[in-house]
């Protein structure tokens, strides 16, 4: 009997490892780039808070970006207007001008950057090399709101439009 047992130890040793948690299966939460990622996303809603505009352009991803420029193109145009270039509408962008300032106000009139600083609780999610996920769920909201964040450049970034555009 006894010897049935060390021969059961042996055979099942080196299967040990498998059942054992290792870094590749560690929490989200434990992942080096946490701290990185969310501050990247935390930056986002306290930009937008302060009415820094130039910096929330600055955390936004390219694609993001190259979505609200598109956007704002297309929606002067429907008014009857005519667009900037596209190369000064980014610049504007990038320098909080006046139709940035339009933009993000009226952004910040449908969305309290407060809403997900002081009344929404905080998780990681999926983490790889250049992409990561944070979960943002609000007090009473059982889904949260999962805010993809991209590495760009080697800077963790925000992904607004891929998060909340209409795919």
């Amino acid at each position: 009997m006894r010897l049935g047992v060390i021969l059961l130890a042996i055979t099942l040793l080196p299967l040990a490892p498998l059942f054992v948690p290792s870094a590749a299966t560690a929490s989200p939460t434990d992942d080096p780039e946490g701290p990185a990622i969310l501050d990247a996303a935390e930056t986002l809603f306290l930009t937008m808070k302060a009415r820094d505009y130039p910096a929330t352009w600055a955390v936004l991803t390219a694609k993001s970006r190259h979505t609200i420029v598109s956007e704002t193109e297309d929606a002067i145009r429907a008014a009857g207007g005519n667009p900037l270039p596209k190369g000064d509408l980014r610049e504007d962008f990038a320098a909080g001008g006046p139709i940035a300032r339009q933009y993000w106000d009226g952004f910040l009139r449908r969305f309290n950057p407060d809403d997900a600083l002081e009344r929404s609780r905080w998780e990681m999610g999926e983490v790889k090399k250049d992409r990561a996920e944070v979960r943002i769920t609000r007090r009473g909201s059982d889904n949260p709101a999962i805010l993809q964040m991209y590495r760009e450049d080697g800077v963790w970034k925000v992904g607004l439009a891929e998060t909340f555009w209409a795919r």
